[in-house]
């Protein structure tokens, strides 16, 4: 039953994730996961892509990304981001753990920070926020 809330939500909102990281198996993980529960997805595995996509005008609802990026880390691809005006829901998903990395993220404007794996638990919540 819950489940199949999360999917119609998804559905009624056309929701849209962006996956940044420099890992492919992990955005392709995160990409499947996603996927499972209806939401479409483009992954790129750089901080450079990442900007010029945006840039471009693509639009997302949800942005994931990793600290650790060729050629611009995580905290770098995310103030940029935001510089160029996106406000949709930011989420950073990372190996890298504690107060001060999580604090650095917050200060950028991602909405969450989670270590890694994304887990389903993690990723129902930030779905439902979309939802509206």
């Amino acid at each position: 039953m819950q489940g199949q809330l999360l999917i119609e939500i998804v559905m009624r909102n056309r929701l849209t994730a962006l996956v940044v990281d420099g890992n492919t198996t992990c955005w392709v993980l995160e990409q499947e996961l996603l996927h499972s529960y209806g939401v479409q997805t483009l992954g790129v595995d750089n901080s450079k892509d990442a900007v010029d996509l945006i840039a471009s005008d693509a639009k997302f609802n949800l942005i994931i990304i990793e600290k650790i990026l060729p050629v611009l880390n995580g905290l770098e691809v995310t103030r940029q981001i935001r510089e160029i005006g996106v406000r949709c829901k930011m989420l950073e998903v990372t190996a890298c753990s504690g107060e001060s990395e999580r604090q650095a993220f917050l200060a950028t404007g991602v909405g969450a920070f989670i270590e890694k794996p994304l887990d389903p638990e993690h990723l129902v919540h930030i779905l439902r926020e979309l939802d509206g």
